[in-house]
Protein backbone atom coordinates (compact mmCIF):
# COMPACT_ATOMS: atom_id res chain seq x y z
CA UNK A 1 0.00 0.00 0.00
CA UNK A 2 0.81 3.40 -0.88
CA UNK A 3 2.21 4.71 2.70
CA UNK A 4 1.77 8.50 1.85
CA UNK A 5 -2.31 7.65 0.94
CA UNK A 6 -2.84 5.82 4.04
CA UNK A 7 -0.85 8.56 6.47
CA UNK A 8 -3.58 10.96 4.47
CA UNK A 9 -6.69 8.78 5.50
CA UNK A 10 -5.69 8.53 8.35
CA UNK A 11 -5.42 12.13 9.51
CA UNK A 12 -9.17 12.81 7.45
CA UNK A 13 -10.64 10.17 9.96
CA UNK A 14 -8.86 11.77 12.85
CA UNK A 15 -10.49 14.87 11.61
CA UNK A 16 -13.76 13.84 11.24
CA UNK A 17 -14.07 12.24 14.61
CA UNK A 18 -13.14 15.56 15.99
CA UNK A 19 -15.78 17.14 14.25
CA UNK A 20 -18.65 14.90 15.32
CA UNK A 21 -17.53 14.37 18.79
CA UNK A 22 -15.51 17.00 19.84
CA UNK A 23 -16.19 20.82 20.23
CA UNK A 24 -19.18 22.30 21.30
CA UNK A 25 -19.17 24.66 18.30
CA UNK A 26 -18.93 21.18 15.57
CA UNK A 27 -22.15 20.31 13.37
CA UNK A 28 -24.50 18.49 15.40
CA UNK A 29 -26.79 15.53 14.24
CA UNK A 30 -30.79 15.96 13.82
CA UNK A 31 -33.01 13.57 14.24
CA UNK A 32 -34.54 12.09 10.80
CA UNK A 33 -38.28 13.18 10.45
CA UNK A 34 -41.54 11.87 10.32
CA UNK A 35 -42.53 13.12 6.75
CA UNK A 36 -45.69 11.30 6.46
CA UNK A 37 -47.07 13.14 9.07
CA UNK A 38 -46.29 16.81 7.69
CA UNK A 39 -49.10 18.79 6.30
CA UNK A 40 -48.90 18.57 2.13
CA UNK A 41 -49.94 21.75 0.02
CA UNK A 42 -52.48 20.70 -2.41
CA UNK A 43 -51.82 19.29 -5.16
CA UNK A 44 -51.46 21.14 -8.40
CA UNK A 45 -52.50 18.05 -9.98
CA UNK A 46 -55.04 17.62 -8.51
CA UNK A 47 -58.64 18.45 -10.56
CA UNK A 48 -61.22 20.45 -9.59
CA UNK A 49 -63.62 20.31 -12.44
CA UNK A 50 -64.01 16.59 -14.47
CA UNK A 51 -62.07 16.46 -17.97
CA UNK A 52 -62.35 13.65 -20.49
CA UNK A 53 -59.40 14.03 -23.37
CA UNK A 54 -59.67 14.44 -26.64
CA UNK A 55 -58.69 11.34 -28.21
CA UNK A 56 -57.48 11.20 -32.30
CA UNK A 57 -57.59 8.42 -34.54
CA UNK A 58 -57.70 6.82 -37.69
CA UNK A 59 -60.64 5.43 -39.05
CA UNK A 60 -62.10 4.26 -42.20
CA UNK A 61 -65.18 6.08 -43.70
CA UNK A 62 -67.25 4.63 -45.71
CA UNK A 63 -68.50 7.11 -48.71
CA UNK A 64 -70.46 6.57 -52.06
CA UNK A 65 -68.74 5.96 -55.08
CA UNK A 66 -69.48 8.89 -57.52
CA UNK A 67 -71.47 6.17 -59.21
CA UNK A 68 -73.69 5.69 -55.88
CA UNK A 69 -73.46 1.97 -56.51
CA UNK A 70 -70.53 0.54 -54.10
CA UNK A 71 -69.49 1.86 -50.73
CA UNK A 72 -65.25 3.26 -50.88
CA UNK A 73 -63.40 3.37 -47.92
CA UNK A 74 -61.17 6.45 -47.19
CA UNK A 75 -58.87 6.49 -43.97
CA UNK A 76 -58.80 9.52 -42.39
CA UNK A 77 -57.70 10.74 -38.47
CA UNK A 78 -60.98 12.01 -36.62
CA UNK A 79 -60.69 13.97 -33.11
CA UNK A 80 -63.66 13.04 -30.42
CA UNK A 81 -63.85 16.52 -28.21
CA UNK A 82 -63.91 15.84 -24.65
CA UNK A 83 -66.91 13.67 -23.75
CA UNK A 84 -67.35 12.25 -27.39
CA UNK A 85 -66.39 8.94 -28.48
CA UNK A 86 -64.59 8.38 -31.26
CA UNK A 87 -67.19 6.53 -32.98
CA UNK A 88 -69.34 9.44 -32.94
CA UNK A 89 -66.09 11.97 -34.09
CA UNK A 90 -66.10 9.00 -37.44
CA UNK A 91 -70.00 9.17 -37.81
CA UNK A 92 -70.10 12.92 -37.53
CA UNK A 93 -67.32 13.09 -40.09
CA UNK A 94 -68.95 10.39 -42.09
CA UNK A 95 -72.03 12.77 -42.48
CA UNK A 96 -69.94 16.28 -43.24
CA UNK A 97 -68.89 14.52 -46.42
CA UNK A 98 -65.59 13.60 -47.88
CA UNK A 99 -63.11 16.21 -48.34
CA UNK A 100 -61.99 17.81 -51.97
CA UNK A 101 -58.94 16.66 -51.83
CA UNK A 102 -60.39 13.05 -50.35
CA UNK A 103 -63.29 13.18 -53.35
CA UNK A 104 -60.54 14.00 -56.05
CA UNK A 105 -58.11 10.88 -55.08
CA UNK A 106 -60.87 8.23 -54.04
CA UNK A 107 -63.62 8.87 -56.54
CA UNK A 108 -65.83 9.22 -54.04
CA UNK A 109 -69.69 11.49 -52.72
CA UNK A 110 -71.97 11.97 -50.24
CA UNK A 111 -75.34 13.41 -50.92
CA UNK A 112 -76.12 16.98 -49.55
CA UNK A 113 -78.35 16.32 -46.68
CA UNK A 114 -76.60 18.69 -43.84
CA UNK A 115 -76.98 15.40 -41.66
CA UNK A 116 -74.23 16.28 -39.53
CA UNK A 117 -75.79 18.95 -36.83
CA UNK A 118 -78.91 17.63 -36.58
CA UNK A 119 -78.37 13.72 -35.69
CA UNK A 120 -80.69 13.22 -32.86
CA UNK A 121 -79.33 10.89 -31.15
CA UNK A 122 -76.20 8.13 -31.38
CA UNK A 123 -76.59 5.50 -28.63
CA UNK A 124 -74.21 2.65 -28.13
CA UNK A 125 -75.32 -0.25 -25.50
CA UNK A 126 -73.28 -3.62 -25.99
CA UNK A 127 -72.69 -4.39 -29.26
CA UNK A 128 -75.97 -2.62 -30.63
CA UNK A 129 -75.37 1.48 -32.27
CA UNK A 130 -78.29 3.56 -33.10
CA UNK A 131 -77.93 6.20 -35.34
CA UNK A 132 -81.19 8.94 -35.63
CA UNK A 133 -80.62 10.71 -39.06
CA UNK A 134 -82.94 13.71 -39.90
CA UNK A 135 -86.27 13.18 -41.56
CA UNK A 136 -85.50 14.93 -44.77
CA UNK A 137 -83.28 12.57 -45.69
CA UNK A 138 -86.82 10.66 -46.87
CA UNK A 139 -86.37 12.87 -49.58
CA UNK A 140 -83.72 10.78 -51.43
CA UNK A 141 -84.06 8.06 -53.62
CA UNK A 142 -84.82 4.64 -51.32
CA UNK A 143 -82.14 3.03 -52.93
CA UNK A 144 -79.42 5.67 -52.19
CA UNK A 145 -80.72 5.80 -48.43
CA UNK A 146 -79.92 2.19 -48.30
CA UNK A 147 -76.50 2.88 -49.05
CA UNK A 148 -76.17 5.69 -47.40
CA UNK A 149 -77.56 3.03 -44.60
CA UNK A 150 -74.74 0.46 -45.08
CA UNK A 151 -72.30 3.22 -45.17
CA UNK A 152 -73.06 4.33 -41.35
CA UNK A 153 -72.88 0.96 -40.80
CA UNK A 154 -70.14 -0.01 -42.46
CA UNK A 155 -68.22 3.25 -40.33
CA UNK A 156 -69.16 2.11 -36.71
CA UNK A 157 -68.32 -1.34 -37.06
CA UNK A 158 -65.08 -0.44 -38.10
CA UNK A 159 -65.02 -0.17 -34.14
CA UNK A 160 -64.24 -3.38 -32.59
CA UNK A 161 -66.94 -2.81 -29.62
CA UNK A 162 -70.05 -2.77 -32.58
CA UNK A 163 -71.45 -5.44 -34.32
CA UNK A 164 -75.23 -3.98 -35.19
CA UNK A 165 -76.21 -0.59 -36.65
CA UNK A 166 -79.97 0.45 -36.39
CA UNK A 167 -80.48 3.70 -38.89
CA UNK A 168 -83.70 5.25 -38.31
CA UNK A 169 -85.04 8.06 -40.46
CA UNK A 170 -86.71 10.61 -38.30
CA UNK A 171 -86.96 8.82 -35.72
CA UNK A 172 -88.88 5.67 -37.35
CA UNK A 173 -87.51 2.32 -39.99
CA UNK A 174 -87.85 4.20 -43.21
CA UNK A 175 -88.23 0.55 -44.99
CA UNK A 176 -86.38 -1.11 -48.35
CA UNK A 177 -89.39 0.20 -50.62
CA UNK A 178 -91.18 3.72 -51.22
CA UNK A 179 -94.43 2.18 -49.80
CA UNK A 180 -92.31 1.11 -46.34
CA UNK A 181 -93.79 -2.49 -46.62
CA UNK A 182 -90.78 -3.79 -45.75
CA UNK A 183 -88.53 -3.14 -42.85
CA UNK A 184 -84.42 -3.13 -43.40
CA UNK A 185 -84.08 -3.95 -39.87
CA UNK A 186 -80.57 -4.41 -37.87
CA UNK A 187 -77.22 -4.06 -40.38
CA UNK A 188 -74.38 -5.67 -40.21
CA UNK A 189 -70.87 -5.34 -41.96
CA UNK A 190 -70.87 -5.72 -45.40
CA UNK A 191 -68.10 -7.25 -47.10
CA UNK A 192 -68.78 -6.92 -50.50
CA UNK A 193 -69.29 -3.46 -51.17
CA UNK A 194 -71.59 -3.02 -53.87
CA UNK A 195 -74.37 -1.79 -52.41
CA UNK A 196 -76.48 -1.65 -55.66
CA UNK A 197 -76.49 -5.71 -55.88
CA UNK A 198 -77.46 -5.61 -52.29
CA UNK A 199 -80.17 -3.31 -52.67
CA UNK A 200 -81.32 -5.23 -55.98
CA UNK A 201 -81.80 -8.41 -54.14
CA UNK A 202 -83.67 -7.33 -51.15
CA UNK A 203 -85.87 -5.37 -53.35
CA UNK A 204 -86.75 -8.73 -55.67
CA UNK A 205 -87.32 -10.65 -52.62
CA UNK A 206 -89.65 -7.84 -51.85
CA UNK A 207 -91.55 -8.31 -54.74
CA UNK A 208 -91.83 -11.93 -55.14
CA UNK A 209 -93.70 -11.13 -51.78
CA UNK A 210 -93.23 -13.89 -50.19
CA UNK A 211 -91.62 -13.82 -46.04
CA UNK A 212 -88.69 -13.14 -44.89
CA UNK A 213 -85.86 -13.01 -42.08
CA UNK A 214 -84.39 -9.90 -40.49
CA UNK A 215 -82.12 -9.27 -38.06
CA UNK A 216 -84.24 -7.05 -35.32
CA UNK A 217 -83.50 -5.59 -32.22
CA UNK A 218 -85.62 -5.76 -29.21
CA UNK A 219 -85.38 -3.61 -26.32
CA UNK A 220 -86.23 -5.05 -23.10
CA UNK A 221 -86.66 -4.34 -19.41
CA UNK A 222 -83.56 -4.54 -17.16
CA UNK A 223 -83.94 -6.67 -14.27
CA UNK A 224 -84.31 -4.09 -11.78
CA UNK A 225 -87.24 -2.63 -14.45
CA UNK A 226 -85.50 1.09 -14.36
CA UNK A 227 -83.93 0.75 -17.87
CA UNK A 228 -83.82 -0.94 -21.57
CA UNK A 229 -81.25 -3.37 -22.92
CA UNK A 230 -81.52 -3.91 -26.31
CA UNK A 231 -81.04 -7.55 -27.86
CA UNK A 232 -80.82 -8.50 -31.13
CA UNK A 233 -82.29 -11.41 -32.92
CA UNK A 234 -83.04 -13.16 -36.07
CA UNK A 235 -86.57 -12.97 -36.63
CA UNK A 236 -88.82 -14.75 -39.49
CA UNK A 237 -91.94 -12.48 -40.72
CA UNK A 238 -94.32 -14.71 -42.70
CA UNK A 239 -95.50 -11.88 -45.28
CA UNK A 240 -94.28 -8.60 -46.17
CA UNK A 241 -96.48 -6.39 -44.85
CA UNK A 242 -96.09 -4.00 -41.81
CA UNK A 243 -98.93 -5.38 -39.80
CA UNK A 244 -97.45 -8.71 -40.09
CA UNK A 245 -94.21 -7.27 -38.50
CA UNK A 246 -95.83 -5.91 -35.71
CA UNK A 247 -97.67 -8.93 -34.86
CA UNK A 248 -94.52 -10.98 -35.05
CA UNK A 249 -92.66 -8.63 -32.96
CA UNK A 250 -95.47 -8.43 -30.04
CA UNK A 251 -95.27 -12.05 -30.32
CA UNK A 252 -90.96 -11.54 -29.78
CA UNK A 253 -91.73 -9.67 -27.12
CA UNK A 254 -93.10 -12.31 -25.50
CA UNK A 255 -90.28 -14.55 -25.13
CA UNK A 256 -87.65 -14.70 -22.45
CA UNK A 257 -84.45 -12.98 -22.94
CA UNK A 258 -81.99 -15.43 -21.26
CA UNK A 259 -79.93 -12.68 -20.24
CA UNK A 260 -79.28 -12.16 -16.59
CA UNK A 261 -79.30 -8.63 -16.97
CA UNK A 262 -82.50 -8.49 -18.00
CA UNK A 263 -86.17 -8.53 -16.30
CA UNK A 264 -88.30 -12.19 -16.40
CA UNK A 265 -91.16 -11.54 -15.77
CA UNK A 266 -92.31 -8.38 -18.96
CA UNK A 267 -96.07 -9.26 -19.19
CA UNK A 268 -96.85 -10.92 -22.69
CA UNK A 269 -98.32 -7.97 -24.46
CA UNK A 270 -100.52 -10.15 -27.00
CA UNK A 271 -101.75 -12.12 -23.60
CA UNK A 272 -102.50 -8.09 -22.42
CA UNK A 273 -104.12 -6.68 -25.92
CA UNK A 274 -107.73 -6.88 -25.53
CA UNK A 275 -108.39 -6.10 -29.14
CA UNK A 276 -105.80 -6.89 -31.95
CA UNK A 277 -103.23 -4.64 -32.51
CA UNK A 278 -103.76 -2.17 -36.09
CA UNK A 279 -102.07 0.03 -37.93
CA UNK A 280 -104.18 3.72 -38.05
CA UNK A 281 -104.21 7.16 -39.01
CA UNK A 282 -104.48 9.25 -36.47
CA UNK A 283 -107.39 11.77 -35.75
CA UNK A 284 -105.95 14.54 -37.59
CA UNK A 285 -105.18 11.92 -40.55
CA UNK A 286 -101.20 13.29 -40.63
CA UNK A 287 -99.38 10.43 -39.29
CA UNK A 288 -100.03 6.56 -39.74
CA UNK A 289 -99.55 5.07 -35.95
CA UNK A 290 -99.30 1.88 -34.55
CA UNK A 291 -102.87 1.47 -32.29
CA UNK A 292 -102.56 -0.95 -29.01
CA UNK A 293 -105.85 -1.68 -26.94
CA UNK A 294 -104.79 -3.40 -23.34
CA UNK A 295 -107.03 -4.26 -21.00
CA UNK A 296 -107.27 -2.96 -17.30
CA UNK A 297 -105.88 -6.51 -16.29
CA UNK A 298 -102.45 -5.17 -17.72
CA UNK A 299 -102.17 -2.63 -14.29
CA UNK A 300 -102.16 -5.44 -11.76
CA UNK A 301 -99.51 -7.49 -14.40
CA UNK A 302 -97.21 -4.70 -14.17
CA UNK A 303 -97.32 -4.23 -10.60
CA UNK A 304 -96.55 -7.67 -9.99
CA UNK A 305 -93.88 -7.34 -12.17
CA UNK A 306 -92.57 -4.80 -10.35
CA UNK A 307 -92.80 -2.52 -13.71
CA UNK A 308 -94.01 0.50 -14.30
CA UNK A 309 -96.14 1.88 -16.99
CA UNK A 310 -93.63 3.96 -18.37
CA UNK A 311 -90.86 1.54 -18.76
CA UNK A 312 -93.30 -0.80 -20.56
CA UNK A 313 -94.45 1.48 -23.27
CA UNK A 314 -90.16 2.40 -23.72
CA UNK A 315 -89.89 -1.19 -24.29
CA UNK A 316 -92.85 -1.47 -26.97
CA UNK A 317 -92.02 2.43 -28.56
CA UNK A 318 -88.43 1.84 -28.53
CA UNK A 319 -88.66 -1.94 -30.34
CA UNK A 320 -91.68 -1.55 -32.84
CA UNK A 321 -90.57 1.94 -34.30
CA UNK A 322 -87.08 0.13 -35.10
CA UNK A 323 -88.91 -2.63 -37.32
CA UNK A 324 -92.21 -1.50 -38.00
CA UNK A 325 -92.07 0.42 -41.03
CA UNK A 326 -93.70 3.71 -41.89
CA UNK A 327 -95.37 4.68 -39.02
CA UNK A 328 -94.69 7.81 -36.55
CA UNK A 329 -95.55 6.43 -33.19
CA UNK A 330 -97.85 4.83 -30.86
CA UNK A 331 -101.06 5.26 -29.16
CA UNK A 332 -102.01 2.94 -26.28
CA UNK A 333 -105.31 2.54 -24.67
CA UNK A 334 -105.20 0.82 -21.73
CA UNK A 335 -109.15 -0.13 -20.64
CA UNK A 336 -110.62 3.18 -21.56
CA UNK A 337 -107.90 5.79 -20.56
CA UNK A 338 -105.67 7.04 -23.63
CA UNK A 339 -102.06 7.22 -22.32
CA UNK A 340 -100.64 10.57 -22.54
CA UNK A 341 -97.87 11.24 -20.49
CA UNK A 342 -95.48 9.54 -17.65
CA UNK A 343 -94.88 11.01 -14.26
CA UNK A 344 -91.48 11.57 -13.08
CA UNK A 345 -91.59 8.64 -10.50
CA UNK A 346 -91.61 6.32 -13.38
CA UNK A 347 -88.88 7.76 -15.68
CA UNK A 348 -85.26 7.28 -14.63
CA UNK A 349 -84.47 10.57 -15.06
CA UNK A 350 -87.44 12.36 -13.08
CA UNK A 351 -88.76 14.07 -15.68
CA UNK A 352 -92.12 13.48 -16.05
CA UNK A 353 -92.89 12.95 -20.03
CA UNK A 354 -95.60 14.20 -22.39
CA UNK A 355 -96.92 12.44 -25.18
CA UNK A 356 -98.06 15.30 -27.60
CA UNK A 357 -101.29 14.58 -29.26
CA UNK A 358 -100.84 11.07 -27.28
CA UNK A 359 -98.49 9.75 -29.85
CA UNK A 360 -94.97 7.82 -28.23
CA UNK A 361 -92.57 8.48 -30.12
CA UNK A 362 -88.98 6.99 -30.03
CA UNK A 363 -87.09 10.01 -28.43
CA UNK A 364 -89.36 10.60 -26.04
CA UNK A 365 -87.84 7.35 -24.49
CA UNK A 366 -83.94 8.33 -24.32
CA UNK A 367 -83.55 8.48 -21.01
CA UNK A 368 -84.29 5.12 -20.81
CA UNK A 369 -81.48 2.91 -22.68
CA UNK A 370 -79.11 1.45 -20.43
CA UNK A 371 -75.78 -0.11 -21.35
CA UNK A 372 -73.90 -3.74 -19.37
CA UNK A 373 -70.97 -2.17 -17.24
CA UNK A 374 -68.47 -4.16 -15.57
CA UNK A 375 -67.64 -3.15 -11.65
CA UNK A 376 -65.35 -4.91 -9.38
CA UNK A 377 -66.63 -6.13 -6.10
CA UNK A 378 -64.99 -7.76 -3.01
CA UNK A 379 -64.48 -11.54 -2.14
CA UNK A 380 -64.70 -12.99 0.94
CA UNK A 381 -60.66 -13.71 0.67
CA UNK A 382 -60.17 -10.00 -0.12
CA UNK A 383 -60.16 -10.21 -4.28
CA UNK A 384 -62.04 -8.68 -6.81
CA UNK A 385 -64.86 -10.17 -8.54
CA UNK A 386 -66.17 -8.99 -11.61
CA UNK A 387 -69.69 -7.60 -11.74
CA UNK A 388 -72.18 -6.72 -14.76
CA UNK A 389 -74.96 -4.24 -13.82
CA UNK A 390 -76.73 -1.79 -16.33
CA UNK A 391 -75.82 1.87 -16.37
CA UNK A 392 -77.43 4.49 -18.43
CA UNK A 393 -76.08 4.20 -21.92
CA UNK A 394 -74.98 8.25 -21.99
CA UNK A 395 -72.93 7.43 -19.24
CA UNK A 396 -71.05 4.58 -19.72
CA UNK A 397 -67.70 6.40 -20.41
CA UNK A 398 -68.06 9.05 -17.99
CA UNK A 399 -66.01 8.18 -15.33
CA UNK A 400 -67.71 10.02 -12.52
CA UNK A 401 -70.90 7.98 -13.96
CA UNK A 402 -69.05 4.83 -13.35
CA UNK A 403 -68.02 5.51 -9.70
CA UNK A 404 -71.34 6.60 -8.69
CA UNK A 405 -72.71 3.73 -10.33
CA UNK A 406 -69.42 1.55 -8.13
CA UNK A 407 -70.81 3.14 -4.86
CA UNK A 408 -74.62 2.11 -5.26
CA UNK A 409 -73.10 -1.34 -5.85
CA UNK A 410 -72.36 -1.65 -2.26
CA UNK A 411 -75.70 -0.58 -1.24
CA UNK A 412 -77.08 -4.07 -2.65
CA UNK A 413 -77.11 -6.87 0.28
CA UNK A 414 -74.32 -9.25 0.16
CA UNK A 415 -71.79 -6.91 -2.16
CA UNK A 416 -68.96 -4.65 -0.63
CA UNK A 417 -67.46 -2.84 -3.17
CA UNK A 418 -66.77 0.66 -1.22
CA UNK A 419 -67.96 2.19 1.94
CA UNK A 420 -71.55 2.87 2.39
CA UNK A 421 -73.39 6.29 3.24
CA UNK A 422 -71.28 7.88 0.51
CA UNK A 423 -72.51 9.59 -2.69
CA UNK A 424 -72.27 11.53 -6.00
CA UNK A 425 -71.36 14.65 -4.33
CA UNK A 426 -68.25 12.95 -2.73
CA UNK A 427 -66.52 12.71 -5.92
CA UNK A 428 -65.42 16.46 -6.25
CA UNK A 429 -63.71 16.01 -9.64
CA UNK A 430 -62.08 13.34 -12.45
CA UNK A 431 -60.21 13.95 -14.90
CA UNK A 432 -58.35 11.84 -17.71
CA UNK A 433 -55.35 12.75 -19.68
CA UNK A 434 -55.77 8.73 -21.65
CA UNK A 435 -52.73 7.38 -19.49
CA UNK A 436 -53.49 8.28 -15.96
CA UNK A 437 -56.95 9.30 -14.43
CA UNK A 438 -57.07 11.49 -11.24
CA UNK A 439 -60.00 11.53 -8.88
CA UNK A 440 -60.72 14.11 -6.16
CA UNK A 441 -62.81 13.01 -3.28
CA UNK A 442 -63.94 14.74 -0.38
CA UNK A 443 -62.78 14.58 3.19
CA UNK A 444 -65.58 12.10 4.10
CA UNK A 445 -64.83 10.08 1.63
CA UNK A 446 -61.15 9.39 2.83
CA UNK A 447 -62.35 9.37 6.91
CA UNK A 448 -64.39 5.91 5.48
CA UNK A 449 -61.58 4.58 3.74
CA UNK A 450 -59.66 4.83 7.11
CA UNK A 451 -62.40 3.64 8.86
CA UNK A 452 -62.31 0.03 6.74
CA UNK A 453 -59.66 -2.87 7.43
CA UNK A 454 -56.91 -3.14 5.79
CA UNK A 455 -58.28 -5.95 4.11
CA UNK A 456 -61.41 -3.70 3.28
CA UNK A 457 -59.11 -0.63 2.48
CA UNK A 458 -57.52 -2.60 -0.44
CA UNK A 459 -60.36 -4.01 -1.89
CA UNK A 460 -62.29 -0.12 -1.99
CA UNK A 461 -58.80 1.16 -3.84
CA UNK A 462 -58.81 -1.87 -6.77
CA UNK A 463 -62.08 -1.63 -7.10
CA UNK A 464 -62.08 2.00 -7.99
CA UNK A 465 -58.78 1.38 -10.09
CA UNK A 466 -60.50 -1.82 -12.09
CA UNK A 467 -63.52 0.13 -12.20
CA UNK A 468 -62.15 3.18 -13.49
CA UNK A 469 -59.58 1.54 -15.88
CA UNK A 470 -61.86 -0.92 -17.20
CA UNK A 471 -62.26 -1.03 -21.13
CA UNK A 472 -60.31 2.48 -21.57
CA UNK A 473 -57.06 3.66 -22.40
CA UNK A 474 -55.97 4.88 -18.90
CA UNK A 475 -54.45 2.21 -17.13
CA UNK A 476 -53.08 3.80 -13.93
CA UNK A 477 -55.13 6.12 -11.77
CA UNK A 478 -53.88 8.90 -8.86
CA UNK A 479 -56.35 9.85 -5.62
CA UNK A 480 -56.81 12.96 -3.95
CA UNK A 481 -58.81 14.50 -1.09
CA UNK A 482 -59.65 17.47 -0.86
CA UNK A 483 -56.64 18.24 -3.54
CA UNK A 484 -54.16 16.77 -1.67
CA UNK A 485 -53.29 12.86 -1.86
CA UNK A 486 -53.36 11.25 1.36
CA UNK A 487 -50.53 11.34 3.70
CA UNK A 488 -50.54 8.36 5.50
CA UNK A 489 -50.69 4.47 4.17
CA UNK A 490 -54.29 2.99 3.50
CA UNK A 491 -54.39 -1.09 4.06
CA UNK A 492 -50.80 -1.46 3.76
CA UNK A 493 -50.97 0.67 0.57
CA UNK A 494 -49.01 3.99 -0.20
CA UNK A 495 -51.67 6.37 -1.24
CA UNK A 496 -49.14 8.85 -2.66
CA UNK A 497 -48.50 7.61 -5.46
CA UNK A 498 -50.35 6.34 -8.79
CA UNK A 499 -52.39 2.95 -8.49
CA UNK A 500 -52.00 0.02 -11.95
CA UNK A 501 -54.92 -1.53 -12.82
CA UNK A 502 -54.32 -5.03 -11.40
CA UNK A 503 -56.43 -8.06 -13.01
CA UNK A 504 -54.21 -10.16 -11.00
CA UNK A 505 -56.51 -9.26 -8.09
CA UNK A 506 -59.05 -10.68 -9.98
CA UNK A 507 -61.66 -14.04 -8.62
CA UNK A 508 -62.43 -13.66 -12.12
CA UNK A 509 -65.91 -14.37 -11.68
CA UNK A 510 -69.44 -12.56 -12.90
CA UNK A 511 -72.57 -11.98 -11.71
Amino acid sequence: MNTGRAGRLVLLLAALALLLCGCADGVQERPMADLSQRPMAADKNAPAQDESERRTGTVLLYFLSESGTSLVPVPRAVTAESGESLASAALRALLDGPYTDEAEKYGVQWPEMNASASVQRLECSGSVATVDLPARVRELPQEQIFSIRQAVTNTLTEFSEISYVNVLIGGREEGLDLGASVPVGTMTRASDLDVAAQYSLLNAQRQGGAGFTRLTTLYLPSEDGKMLLPQVRSVTFAQNTPIEVLYTMLGELSRASGDDLTHGGVPAPLRCLYEMPEIVRTEDGAYRAIELRFGVSLNEALEEAGLTRAIYLAMLTDTLMGIVPGVEGLQVFIGEERVTELSTEQTPDSTAIVLEGALAIRDAFGAFIGAPCTLYAGTEDGRLRRVRRVIAQSGQDDLRARLVRLMALSQEEGVFALPEGLGGEDVLAVASDGEEIRVNLSARFARALEALSAQQARVAVYAMVNTLTEGGGAQRVRFYFEGSQMESELGGLEMRGAFARNPGMAAGTEE
